[in-house]
């Protein structure tokens, strides 16, 4: 597992993107590598709540019988990420999810010299949201303060 800190600096060499096919329905995005100079492939995965990065190759595409199957992509045209290609990430900020008593972390906003992308885990579907609105959950999610010199003190 790396930290979401750790691409901050970095750029974005190639987005490879595996999507879920199952009978008549939409396609859903599984998995999601980030190819980053001085990292490597960068895989964003949901693991029950939360958002995950790690380093990992991608896979290739599998059959799953009556499940369907998988198909893997490089730089698929018209997927939000492919535009930030050969940009540098210039920030990344934690989105939490906050509603009565639950709070924890559900994605990131990447900031990149062309604009900004939350990447997060709804429901466990990798969403991808560039100047949208997300609907009914738009409201429980917020960007977390980063920590000030005051927080980091002993």
């Amino acid at each position: 597992m790396i930290n979401a800190e750790d691409l901050v600096g970095r750029h974005v060499l190639k987005v490879t993107t595996s999507w879920h096919h199952h009978q008549d329905t939409k396609s859903s995005l599984l998995h999601m590598w980030l190819h980053m100079d001085g990292l490597g492939p960068v895989r964003f995965h949901t693991p029950a709540d939360g958002l995950s990065l790690e380093i990992d190759q991608p896979h290739g595409p599998y059959h799953m019988d009556e499940y369907g199957h998988t198909t893997v992509e490089d730089d698929l045209p018209g997927f939000p990420m492919t535009q930030f290609v050969g940009q540098r990430i210039h920030s990344v900020q934690e989105i939490r999810y906050q509603h009565r008593t639950y709070d924890f972390a559900v994605g990131i906003t990447v900031q990149f010299p062309g604009g900004a992308i939350r990447i997060l885990n709804l429901a466990d579907e990798i969403v991808l949201a560039r100047d949208q609105h997300l609907g009914l959950v738009e409201e429980h999610l917020y960007e977390a303060a980063p920590p000030t010199s005051q927080d980091a003190a002993p």
